[in-house]
């Protein structure tokens, strides 16, 4: 389908061995995917130069872009960049503007002597190199990533050379992926459909589809073992959103009747009619019904939920979603929702704002902060909303009297609170994100327990452990045990 392709090398005896778990090619395939750029191929070669020669001279001719990772360093096993320089028959040497800015950072005190100056050999890339620099994105909340904003990325003909510590590379792709798309503006559209039929009975009407949309759409088939709600996932790919409505549409009609079925509806109901057999459930039902009650008392359009990218209000998306789509088949609007903007956002936040309204196809509205104007601002634009959906759980600051529904107090903008989770506990909140295999922001697997702005949250610190070199790390958020020390790395 996609001419632009790409292929990514991923370097490091510690690979090889087991004693490192590749996360980057993961996620630079993410990115690159976004970015309407086919990944042809991911090679592991271990720290040998004339491996990474090879593999880097193959790929470079075979693909658009060539992405390496790791082997950038001043030890002895760093030899990236003396591979990717004998893959187009060239020499490394020290670049000039690289060494300036080991001297500038005090890294090295003598750019003349790399024996004496072993971390000069990071400056030392292939003849003929350009420089990409690195753009600071927002607020780095994370301090060691300000020499990673300074230190560029090494590119050679087509090939990009990346850190491998996963929070270098991952700042790294992201910074400069305008620099990775599709040149012809080309994206990948795509659908899954989830269906109550094993793999093996759908294989002659999916056989057949696939022959009759070939070349134009991609068809996938993955059996879902232990699901409760359907038994296999078929996914369409497609770089024209036309050929894959039509392919859906045919696949649909050739299914029998009853076949595809909508996973996030079905699973949030199912947990409903599981509510005597299950603690969690107890929590969604009166949940749904609360949800029930405000889409039968207003209509959707009066209706908008306060999203910030928050555990709460996911959880509240979606099963708000799921009661939407059971009271409301064929609506075809999308749920309004409002993202009430904190100054200097996590950057992660952010990202994961934006994947929320393409999972749940909302139509969201971004408003500074503090939550008195953003109303303001909100219900001035919008005056016929009458309603909004908030995470709020009884736990958190000034709610333990809240009402499941409770108009905003006096000298606030007039506008009706809907709290269908006012009841539901931390665990009870990471029970359902898990249960239902729920997106959630990442920041919550690197310790942070409750989310606000990126100057004033830190990961909570019951969750911190000390690893055999001395290094601090911190446990995900779903393993903290004492619910009432939520807001612990809030400041």
């Amino acid at each position: 389908m996609a001419s632009y392709t790409a292929g990514i090398i991923v370097i490091g005896d510690e690979i090889l061995k087991g004693q490192v778990v590749d996360t980057n090619s993961n996620f630079l395939c993410k990115s690159l995917h976004s970015l309407g750029i086919t990944v042809c191929k991911i090679s592991v070669v271990g720290d040998n130069v004339n491996e990474i020669a090879s593999e880097v001279a193959r790929f470079s001719e075979k693909y658009s872009k060539v992405f390496t990772s790791g082997g950038v360093g001043p030890t002895h096993d760093d030899v990236t960049y003396l591979g990717v320089a004998r893959a187009f028959g060239r020499h490394v040497e020290v670049n000039k503007e690289l060494a300036k800015i080991l001297l500038d950072s005090n890294f090295v005190s003598d750019i003349s002597d790399v024996d004496a100056n072993p971390a000069l050999k990071i400056a030392q890339v292939p003849q003929l190199s350009s420089l990409i620099y690195l753009k600071p994105v927002g607020y780095c909340h994370d301090p060691s990533l300000l020499y990673s904003s300074t230190f560029p990325v090494v590119k050679v003909a087509n090939v990009y050379i990346f850190p491998g510590i996963p929070k270098y590379f991952e700042y790294a792709v992201t910074n400069l992926e305008h620099l990775f798309k599709n040149p012809d503006g080309d994206r990948f559209y795509t659908r899954e459909l989830y269906l109550r039929s094993e793999e093996l009975d759908i294989v002659p009407v999916l056989n057949h589809t696939v022959d009759k949309f070939k070349g134009s759409v991609v068809f996938g088939s993955y059996p879902q073992l232990g699901n409760d709600i359907y038994m296999t996932k078929v996914t369409l790919e497609s770089i024209s959103s036309q050929q894959l409505e039509e392919a859906e549409s045919y696949l649909c009609m050739k299914l029998p009747a009853g076949t595809v079925v909508d996973p996030l509806e079905e699973s949030v109901y199912w947990m409903v009619e599981e509510a005597p057999k299950r603690g969690l459930s107890a929590a969604v039902t009166e949940s749904v019904k609360i949800l029930e009650k405000c889409f039968d008392k207003f209509s959707p359009s009066e209706i908008f939920l306060s999203f910030n990218g928050g555990k709460d209000c996911t959880v509240l998306l979606h099963l708000a979603t799921a009661v939407l789509r059971r009271k409301f088949p064929s609506l075809k609007k999308p749920l309004q929702a409002v993202y009430i903007q904190p100054q200097d956002p996590f950057p992660q936040v952010e990202e994961f704002v934006v994947e929320s309204v393409k999972r749940y196809n909302l139509e969201l509205k971004t408003v500074p902060g503090p939550i008195t104007h953003a109303l303001e601002v909100v219900l001035a634009e919008k005056p016929e909303l009458k309603a909004v959906l908030m995470g709020t759980r009884r736990t958190d600051p000034y709610s333990a009297m809240m009402n499941s529904f409770q108009m905003t107090d006096s000298g606030w903008p007039q506008i009706m609170r809907v709290s269908p989770l006012l009841n539901w506990s931390y665990q009870s909140v990471w029970t359902f994100l898990r249960d239902l295999s729920v997106p959630y922001c990442s920041l919550y697997d690197e310790g942070y327990t409750s989310l606000g702005s990126s100057r004033n949250t830190a990961p909570n610190p019951a969750l911190s452990y000390v690893d055999s070199n001395g290094t601090v790390h911190y446990c995900p958020a779903y393993m903290l045990q004492d619910g009432a020390s939520e807001r612990n790395g809030r400041h």
